[in-house]
């Protein structure tokens, strides 16, 4: 009986040892899985997953230009530009053409055309400026815009390859080449304006598109605050002074169109500008001496 009881006795100290050694182990292994963690390469994922930045909501989205910059920038003055749209051709083009309604020009590009226009927006996609069939067609002012009042007048042209009609407006995506060319001359059969450009996108342009520009045509005062944030956050490069951007409707908006490619992707290269002056009795505008004030005032503010 003794001797059972004694070999009892000798097996309960094994049972403390069991549950240290049981609790050892388990520090153990928690320890390896934490230095695993450390060493161990990190699961692949791909590139797209982790650097894609977040989609933009554009319709809550609300660009605010900065009203105090921190420093003023040595600022890049143009020398004097000199207009060169004569009135007198543009109205001699009317009279061959009753369609001809304006004139645009762009510097040191064949930007050089009538504008034509009239009750729809079909009809000079495949005819030229004399009316006869062209696959070219023909640089065409939006059928519900007036190139003297609209407060965003829309003129299109098709990017040929050859780097006729309106092609030459994709050189805007170079900046370099954009701030060296900062002018569009607009004409109407009584006014020659100037407008400068403000940026240069690449949109969407058909239905279903976030920013429908085509459709801004006639705007109240928040619409058009709503319309210049969209171009600002859609553009490709931005020209403007942000400290000087279009306020109300002596700014009128002017957006050139054209097929960003080849391809029928629906994609758009669209260049908006704006009216910096009525220039029909001035050649030349100094940016250093002002501009002068747009005489044909665009019709009221609508509510």
């Amino acid at each position: 009986m003794d001797a059972k009881q004694n070999s009892r006795k000798g097996k309960l100290w094994m049972i403390p040892l069991s549950i240290l050694l049981l609790a050892g182990g388990g520090v153990c292994l928690w320890m390896l899985y934490l230095a695993l963690q450390f060493t161990m390469p990190a699961k692949a994922v791909a590139a797209q997953e982790i650097n894609t930045p977040p989609v933009m909501d554009r319709e809550s989205y609300v660009w605010i230009p900065p009203t105090e910059p921190e420093e003023e920038e040595e600022k890049f003055i143009l020398p004097p530009y000199e207009l060169h749209i004569n009135m007198n051709q543009v109205n001699e083009y009317h009279n061959y053409n009753n369609d001809v309604i304006g004139w645009i020009r762009i510097q040191d590009t064949v930007v050089n055309y009538p504008i034509m226009q009239t009750d729809n927006n079909n009809f000079y996609v495949d005819h030229n400026w004399q009316g006869q069939p062209s696959s070219a067609g023909a640089i065409f002012a939006d059928c519900r815009c007036d190139l003297d009042f609209t407060d965003n007048a829309l003129v299109y042209g098709h990017n040929q390859a050859n780097g006729s009609m309106l092609h030459a407006i994709k050189n805007y995506k170079v900046a370099d080449w954009g701030r060296m060319h900062p002018y569009v001359e607009i004409a109407s059969l009584s006014h020659r304006y100037l407008y400068k450009v403000l940026s240069v996108n690449v949109v969407y342009g058909e239905i279903g598109a976030n920013f429908e520009y085509w459709n801004c045509i006639r705007m109240n005062r928040s619409r058009y605050q709503y319309y210049l944030n969209n171009i600002r956050n859609t553009a490709q490069v931005w020209y403007a002074d942000d400290r000087h951007l279009p306020r109300d409707n002596n700014d009128r908006i002017i957006a050139l169109q054209t097929c960003n490619s080849g391809a029928h992707d629906g994609m758009r290269c669209v260049v908006f500008a704006q009216c910096i002056g009525d220039f029909t009795n001035e050649s030349v505008y100094d940016e250093t001496v002002g501009r002068p004030e747009i005489k044909t005032p665009p019709e009221e503010w609508r509510p």
